[in-house]
């Protein structure tokens, strides 16, 4: 009887994702939405989140910019002829109303991420227990049959 023992037999005590699953977390967090579904081939919905979330970013920057700039050519004329004009305020609202669409998609894209992520260990680990319980499928090394 041998003193060694199969690790195979014991199988994982839980579900932990592996490397590729902490790079699409990782790039959905640090480089943007969308980029985590790419890592895991999920095209579509990486594109979609990606435009989602560049499209909020942008209209919130020109809701910021377009007024300054505006207020700037304003200011410009003023000072250059005389003229005076009405400046344009920034709206608060929508600013805010894009910056708060703009973190909903970041977190909806994370949050997906993460649950694809845990179900794609789950099913792998289950594979593992199912392969372990199989009768047909031997584990217990070369004599083919339990000690």
């Amino acid at each position: 009887m041998s003193t060694e023992t199969n690790t195979s037999l014991r199988g994982p005590e839980r579900d932990k994702p592996n490397s590729s699953a902490r790079l699409a977390v990782f790039l959905s967090c640090a480089v943007c939405p969308g980029a985590g579904h790419f890592v895991q081939r999920r095209w579509v919905l990486g594109a979609l989140y990606l435009a989602a979330f560049v499209i909020c970013l942008v209209m919130m920057i020109l809701a910021v910019v377009v007024p300054l700039m505006m207020n700037l050519h304003i200011a410009l004329d003023l000072a250059e002829k005389g003229s005076s004009g009405i400046f344009r305020t920034i709206s608060l609202v929508k600013v805010l109303t894009w910056f708060g669409l703009t973190v909903l998609v970041y977190f909806a894209a994370l949050v997906d991420i993460i649950a694809y992520a845990r179900r794609q260990a789950r099913r792998r680990l289950d594979a593992r227990r199912q392969a372990l319980e199989d009768p047909n499928i031997c584990n217990y090394g070369a004599h083919g049959g339990t000690e």
